[in-house]
């Protein structure tokens, strides 16, 4: 089976993301973009939010370092909050969606030849 999967042709980075680079008007970190997509996902309060990065990430998110990230992202309209009995909930804006898109794919994009190597290498070693 392995095999079969280094016969298939493998796409190559303009199929998959176009020719064109397209220019990101709003500089994000991976947490804000990790942010953005959990609330793609679900719309959720901090705390829930918290406990999903701790889940993806190898290092540990804390209040100190999720709430800063919250507000940055609020600040530039990417994200709305809601008031709801004790607790704020986070949704994410219309705006935030296409930039997390934008943002995904630029990622995607930079990181495409690591990613196929690595899942190469690993799958040779498999053999």
């Amino acid at each position: 089976m392995s095999d079969e999967r280094h016969i298939m042709r493998v796409l190559d980075e303009e199929e998959i993301f176009g020719k064109e680079r397209k220019q990101i008007e709003n500089e994000i970190g991976l947490l804000q973009m990790q942010i953005l997509w959990i609330l793609s996902r679900k719309s959720t309060h901090g705390y829930d939010m918290m406990k999903q990065l701790n889940l993806i990430k190898s290092t540990k998110i804390t209040q100190g370092t999720l709430y800063p990230s919250l507000q940055k992202l609020e600040k530039l309209k990417l994200i709305k909050r809601e008031k709801n009995d004790r607790k704020v909930i986070y949704h994410i804006t219309s705006e935030g969606k296409m930039i997390m898109r934008d943002v995904c794919s630029d990622f995607c994009r930079t990181f495409y030849g690591v990613f196929q190597d690595f899942v190469c290498e690993k799958c040779m070693d498999k053999q």
